[in-house]
């Protein structure tokens, strides 16, 4: 019973997340601009209550209607642009998830055993040091690296393993550095408890006790951070995809946004696409967040 009511409550706070979402992204972004005798603009960003209505109206009577979000500006549908850039997200995302997984645990493991030792620093120290720089900040210092230092690299290409390998790397080194702390924080939390205690007076050794023991204790720990992992790997997308041009749907949103420094909103602004991808994404976090209450739950339930 408390599994069916995580899950709800997980189902209405991202159903909530996507009707803010609709209800921002609809919001009228018209401006009314005079020009005086001394062409001086004026600009009037007042609410139109009535435009903001036929909006919504009109988004969610074409979903009814035409059975489609809307169309974009290369005149297909939005289903059909999401079939077109989200596969190519969707590798990165799923590679980036896998391999921050695995070497986050390794490299929590590694920090858990230079923890005991003097060479702590090539343990916690990185992991904190990598951690202590904002994401986006080290995604662009890496980027600079690699463009200036190492030019035969095909940074930009769009084919090839390139293309899929190298925004895969960026996207996963801070995730992995992420679980690498929880795994190492859930492993030091276990020192001194009376079963590590009780499995050595049975004679077992430091590395059976660790990875069999401690590590087996530590899953449902790590694997209660699958959403917020899954939130890092997204977030550096938008970053990663934009700054090294690769054709995936973060960068597509990026484009739907049409956003100008000078302007705002541009006349390219495509809000329904907007949506679209915004669903992507919310969909991919409920799916991460489901697996993970059902895995923990069923691994709690073994514990007892």
């Amino acid at each position: 019973m408390k599994l069916k009511w995580q899950l709800t409550r997980i189902f209405l706070v991202n159903l909530f997340a996507l009707a803010l979402i609709i209800i921002v992204v609809l919001y009228p972004r018209h401006l009314n601009i005079t020009v005086d005798q001394y062409m001086r603009h004026t600009y009037d960003a007042t609410l139109n209550v009535e435009l903001y209505k036929s909006n919504i109206v009109g988004f969610f009577n074409g979903i009814v209607e035409n059975k489609s979000l809307g169309t974009t500006r290369y005149d297909r549908t939005v289903e059909e642009e999401l079939l077109i850039y989200l596969p190519r997200s969707l590798e990165v995302i799923v590679a980036a998830l896998l391999l921050s997984t695995i070497l986050g645990i390794l490299k929590g493991l590694f920090d858990y055993r230079m923890s005991k030792k003097k060479k702590d620093f090539l343990g916690n120290g990185t992991t904190w040091l990598f951690l202590s720089i904002p994401d986006f900040l080290f995604i662009l210092l890496a980027l600079w690296f690699i463009v200036f230092h190492y030019p035969s690299i095909p940074f930009f290409t769009r084919e090839g393993w390139d293309a899929f390998v190298l925004p895969t790397l960026f996207v996963a080194i801070y995730p992995t550095m992420y679980i690498a702390r929880i795994t190492s924080a859930s492993l030091a939390s276990q020192d001194g408890k009376l079963y590590i205690q009780v499995a050595k007076a049975k004679g077992l050794t430091d590395q059976v006790i660790l990875y069999k023991h401690m590590f087996m204790n530590s899953i449902s720990t790590i694997l209660t951070h699958l959403p917020s992992l899954m939130l890092l790997i997204i977030s550096n997308l938008l970053l990663v995809e934009f700054f090294m041009d690769y054709q995936g749907v973060a960068q597509r949103l990026f484009m739907a946004i049409n956003y100008s420094v000078n302007y705002g909103t541009g006349n390219a602004y495509e809000p329904e696409l907007i949506i679209g991808i915004a669903f992507c994404f919310i969909l991919i976090m409920f799916i991460v967040q489901v697996i993970s209450q059902i895995v923990t739950r069923d691994k709690r339930e073994k514990t007892i």
